[in-house]
């Protein structure tokens, strides 16, 4: 009886740990919560040219996330053309979808191209992007990211 109850809690354990890994959410949030860009207002990358935290009284529900947002402007801002300021690949760093993986971002680290919005999880891949081509990775990653939504 024992044995048995330690196998479940084993398998439920195992399970519960391996699921974000194998998990595909179109709006990263990181493995615990509901929150994309860890909280910035990603409305103030087009307008201010940097990263600024959002703030929990600002908030707007879109794709299945919370999007965080410094004053009521820019979340009204966001909320009326939602795919105008939200981040490619649903706030996943673009160099990683560029290889073909998912990872998380620093949301210090971004660059606006051709008026969207794009995140690293490094400052080494967002020069390996401006080293190499950013249109080039641009084209790599969105034929990635089109791969990962035909499974969602």
């Amino acid at each position: 009886m024992f044995s048995r109850i330690f196998m479940s809690l084993s398998v439920a354990i195992v399970l519960f740990v391996a699921a974000p890994a194998f998990a595909f959410d179109e709006i990263n949030t990181g493995y615990l919560g509901s929150t994309a860009l860890k909280g910035y207002d990603s409305t103030a990358y087009h307008s201010s040219q940097r990263s600024i935290e959002g703030e929990k009284a600002f908030f707007f529900e879109w794709k299945g996330a919370t999007w965080r947002f410094a004053d009521a402007q820019s979340r009204d801002l966001f909320a009326a053309d939602p795919a105008a300021y939200a981040p490619q690949y649903g706030g996943y760093c673009s160099n990683q979808m560029s290889l073909g993986n998912l990872s998380d971002i620093d949301p210090g680290v971004w660059l606006i191209h051709q008026g969207k919005l794009y995140f690293f999880g490094h400052q080494a891949g967002k020069d390996r992007w401006e080293r190499t081509g950013i249109d080039a990775r641009i084209k790599d990653a969105d034929k990635n990211w089109k791969k990962y939504l035909a499974k969602k």
